[in-house]
């Protein structure tokens, strides 16, 4: 977009942009999940290390509750989410996500392969981030979505 445009610019134009990015995650997430079938989270995780890898962030010797923090601080504009429970088995708690709000629109059932697509990509980055294997599982969708989160 030039600067001779950012004027002109509606929200009709910002309602459409968004159906449509909708529709690429929607048709990617789908195209992904029937290409590699089971190995889709492994897509999603290498995904998610190689954006950590590139996050302005540096922690020297990093917990599981200051890299949560970090990341929902840093997605704040579409997610909010939170860890609860104690140990290895932890819980990750979706108030809000924007992915909820994508399923809803494109008539997709929350928990489905965009869903784990993003949580294997989450993991990935929570993976490089505390140095150690992350691995979530979604427990339930809804108003408020559910993982279950475990690290070694």
């Amino acid at each position: 977009m030039s600067s001779e445009t950012a004027g002109q610019v509606t929200l009709e134009d910002h309602r459409n942009a968004a159906t449509e990015v909708a529709f690429l995650l929607d048709i990617f997430a789908a195209t992904v999940d029937t290409i590699m079938g089971g190995a889709t989270a492994s897509v999603g995780r290498i995904a998610g290390r190689e954006m950590a890898r590139k996050l302005p962030v540096h922690l020297p010797n990093p917990t599981l509750e200051e890299v949560v923090a970090i990341l929902g601080s840093r997605m704040k504009a579409g997610y909010a989410f939170r860890l609860a429970g104690e140990g290895a088995e932890r819980e990750l708690l979706f108030d809000h996500c924007v992915l909820r709000d994508i399923c809803s629109q494109r008539g997709l059932t929350p928990g489905t392969a965009l869903c784990r697509l993003f949580h294997a990509y989450l993991d990935g980055i929570v993976n490089e981030l505390v140095c150690r294997p992350v691995k979530s599982e979604i427990v339930s969708c809804g108003a408020q979505c559910l993982l279950k989160l475990r690290t070694q």
